[in-house]
């Protein structure tokens, strides 16, 4: 008899489960949901007036296999369409219909449908190829204020730091990807390509919100909104996505997109030439001897000279190389910026990075260039502001020993040769400041 009973049970309660199921299942369905291995996957219904590969960012169709956990709570929103000619398709996306609720399901990224190319004919891409402490902070801060520049800052620390932590990481459109060290330039390009093209799909996490975003006057709004929707305690993911639809759209509108990176050798600038027709290379030089003074103050030691120097140098000479075949074989496209030039004469110098890169040097620009070289600090680490750069560029001369500096004239003659600077004869040669360590710009240009 107490057999019989757990029988009926079992079956009372094997029906109702099978009934649960199938209801779900046709409750997803006709919710615009689907089930994937045996969960519940809530989708994004995402219409772009772009194309598909703008689209990418947050695209779902019902084809899917890969997926991003999100926890319980997930958001569904919509970017309203309006159907336009595949001849002419526009180029902009509309903003965002936002609406929250809460679901038990699992919120995708996805890239359905046909990737179509970006049109860089309407945009032009800058690449600041520079060295550490080199000035490269100041000269991105520069050419981020034409108002029509989307700049990016060190977009490949991420990958450098952590390559050989975490190996693997999933992108926003759900695939997984290996940024160890032997695979950290497949992966550099793509990152500096999600940037060019405003294709945002193909970044991960940490990169796209990275600390070092904060340095971008239009990349620190996306931090901004990213701070203030995971404050509300949205998902951390979700909150990069929905706050990423108007970084994206802050990119398409941006005429110029500029990366900055002491971390992209000219030797490998070449594929990137090839690949944007309107590409401008900005090399940043700086003398090695100052470039070693910083970093001695930054790292509050002297124990790195010699390797520094030696590692540097090496470097610097390669990218000579480099960089002078390319300006022959991409004339008008390649642009060596020194760093002694910017900091001593920042208006002339900015005005000609702006007619180089086609920016507007504005009076508005003009005035800030004027207010951060003239004013602010020099204790910071990676900061523009300086209190008087063109005193900046000669401290070097007076921290240094003689003897240090003899070490790195010794690591870098080559590299003196080719970018002009010259070594120091004596104690009272280098603590003389009327007495030029480099060659005249005239003579290095004949040169």
């Amino acid at each position: 008899m107490i057999k019989k009973r757990w029988k009926r049970v079992v079956l009372t309660l094997g029906l109702m489960l099978a009934t649960a199921h199938l209801y779900l299942t046709l409750f997803a369905v006709q919710k615009n949901t689907y089930v994937h291995g045996g969960r519940r996957l809530d989708a994004f219904n995402v219409r772009s007036t772009a194309s598909a590969h703008l689209s990418n960012f947050s695209k779902i169709t019902p084809k899917i296999n890969r997926g991003v956990p999100m926890g319980t709570n997930s958001i569904f929103y919509e970017v309203n369409r309006e159907r336009t000619s595949r001849r002419n398709p526009s180029t902009s996306v509309t903003p965002a219909t936002v609406r929250e609720r809460e679901d038990n399901g699992t919120l995708f990224y996805g890239r359905g449908g046909g990737e179509v190319p970006p049109d860089r004919s309407n945009s032009t891409q800058i690449l600041i190829v520079a060295y550490i402490r080199s000035g490269s902070s100041l000269t991105g801060d520069i050419l981020q204020q034409d108002p029509d520049s989307f700049y990016v800052y060190e977009p490949l620390h991420f990958t450098e730091k952590n390559g050989a932590k975490i190996h693997r990481v999933q992108l926003l459109n759900g695939e997984v990807v290996d940024i160890g060290r032997k695979h950290f330039f497949d992966r550099a390009f793509t990152v500096i390509n999600s940037y060019f093209d405003c294709d945002f799909a193909r970044l991960d996490f940490g990169t796209l919100v990275h600390g070092f975003q904060t340095f971008g006057n239009k990349t620190n709004k996306f931090i901004k909104c990213y701070v203030n929707k995971t404050g509300q305690k949205i998902q951390k993911k979700l909150a990069a996505q929905i706050c990423g639809v108007q970084l994206q759209d802050s990119c398409q509108r941006s005429k110029f997109r500029t990366i900055k990176t002491i971390r992209i050798p000219m030797m490998h600038v070449e594929t990137l030439l090839q690949r944007y027709p309107n590409l401008k290379v900005i090399h940043l030089v700086r003398d090695p001897r100052a470039q070693v003074n910083s970093i001695d103050l930054l790292a509050k030691t002297t124990k790195y000279n010699k390797g520094f120097a030696r590692q540097k140098c090496t470097a610097m000479n390669k990218d000579f190389y480099f960089s002078e075949q390319y300006r022959s074989r991409y004339p008008g496209r390649i642009m060596r910026l020194y760093y002694e030039d910017l900091a001593s004469n920042p208006i002339k110098t900015s005005r000609s990075l702006y007619d180089f890169t086609g920016m507007n040097f504005s009076s508005t620009v003009r005035d800030y260039i004027s207010g951060i070289t003239s004013t602010g600090r020099d204790g910071c680490a990676i900061c523009s502001r300086r209190a008087n750069s063109s005193e900046h560029v000669e401290k070097w001369r007076l921290n240094l020993k003689y003897s240090e500096v003899k070490l790195i004239d010794k690591q870098c003659q080559e590299t003196y040769e080719h970018y002009g600077f010259l070594p120091a004869r004596s104690k009272a040669e280098l603590r003389d400041l009327t007495i030029p360590l480099r060659l005249p710009r005239s003579e290095m240009e004949a040169s």
